[in-house]
């Protein structure tokens, strides 16, 4: 059923038609109808639909037709930011795997991409690549929002997805500006009304800080396994003052986990996703996972992903742990036993293992519990009602 949509920068208000229908008569809680299509002046209305945007005074009418229940409630969900962090430098323009001529860069944007259009109108969305605008002079330019956060597409429809599209569609090129990419970001993110997490995905160390200072064991160039300069030779340093890598190639450590530990101190989740080519730097970004208070329970503690055939599935784990599967009832029933949750137009049993449960006794708000909870988490539900006028439907 398509249901209308209003958002605030904090919430998505998914507004469900209050008005009282006739009651039909029920003389058992089997079988439950299915709830009809409503349309709205928007042009929605196809069964399946999540939400279609309201452009008139009130939510749109209820068909009841096959429903014993008389009161479709309004109820609210958050909907949270989430932003993604990417990494454009030049390595990303390496094939996604050995003997592909997919790129590391074209695989990620595929991914978000994905995400992007299976979670919809359940996230809002918001980008930025790192660096920006970089140039042969000027490799180390620091990164910049290519996206503001901008709420999910409504079934149907595409512009977050396009819009999206385009300002991730980047050549690669560079240096890796994290810390300063970081810094820069941070207000405006940690200005954002709601719950947000930031996923940052590269594939390789930081650098571009002109303040470094390392050895040839914290020099990239050296790490990596330069050839043609001297300062390549065993014991070299291609970063000291003077050499072609300059203090820009030193591998940007301390200010890094300085700009991430940030993100935690405003208590803004920030993911650290490493992809292929990041392996060599894995102790610098477990650091940061750390410093970020989002590791996993065991090394490596950042989210690291060797294959990225597994990318989408990582993107979606961490944006799932964001989304709410508990929604408040604006204008909640008298007394329970009479509500049911409908999924996809499917009535939702009221089991307390992969149903769904009222979360206090003045029955404001219901949360949805194990299965249920996951399929609403992955996208794969796109429609929640909530209907008062029959018996709740029992476990099986």
């Amino acid at each position: 059923m398509a249901l209308a949509l209003r958002r605030t920068a904090a919430a998505v208000v998914v507004g469900l038609s209050a008005a009282a229908l006739a009651p039909s008569a029920c003389s058992s809680p089997e079988p439950l109808g299915t709830p009809q299509p409503a349309t709205t002046s928007s042009g929605g209305g196809a069964g399946g639909d999540l939400f279609t945007t309201e452009t008139d005074a009130g939510p749109p009418p209820l068909d009841a037709s096959g429903l014993c229940g008389n009161q479709l409630h309004q109820i609210i969900s958050d909907a949270p930011n989430v932003y993604f962090v990417i990494d454009a430098s030049g390595s990303m323009s390496a094939p996604a795997a050995p003997g592909t001529s997919t790129t590391r860069a074209e695989r990620v944007r595929k991914a978000v991409l994905t995400l992007v259009k299976d979670l919809g109108a359940l996230i809002n969305v918001g980008a930025a690549v790192f660096p920006a605008d970089a140039t042969e002079d000027d490799a180390c330019l620091p990164g910049e929002q290519v996206m503001a956060v901008t709420p999910g597409d409504v079934e149907g429809t595409s512009t977050t997805f396009n819009k999206i599209k385009n300002a991730i569609d980047v050549v690669p090129f560079g240096g890796t500006p994290t810390s300063a990419t970081l810094d820069l970001l941070r207000p405006g993110i940690g200005a954002l009304s709601g719950r947000t997490v930031v996923l940052l995905v590269t594939d390789g160390g930081p650098n571009c800080n002109f303040d470094a200072v390392c050895d040839g064991d914290g020099c990239l160039a050296n790490i990596e396994g330069c050839s043609g300069a001297s300062c390549c030779n065993p014991g070299g340093n291609c970063c000291a003052p003077g050499q072609p890598a300059g203090p820009e190639g030193c591998l940007d450590s301390t200010a890094t986990i300085a700009a991430v530990k940030a993100y935690a101190d405003a208590e803004v989740p920030l993911y650290v996703i490493g992809i292929p080519g990041s392996e060599t730097y894995a102790d610098l970004l477990s650091q940061m996972a750390l410093a970020a208070g989002t590791s996993q329970l065991a090394k490596p503690y950042y989210y690291a992903v060797g294959d990225l055939d597994n990318l989408g599935a990582v993107l979606a784990k961490i944006a799932g742990v964001a989304i709410s599967c508990i929604f408040t009832v604006e204008d909640p029933p008298p007394e329970p036993g009479e509500t049911n949750v409908y999924l996809d137009g499917a009535v939702l049993p009221a089991d307390p293992e992969d149903g769904w449960r009222w979360m206090d006794p003045d029955l404001t708000r219901i949360e949805l519990l194990g299965a249920a909870c996951d399929a609403l988490k992955s996208g794969k539900v796109k429609s929640v009602q909530i209907v008062t006028g029959c018996p709740t439907e029992p476990p099986k």
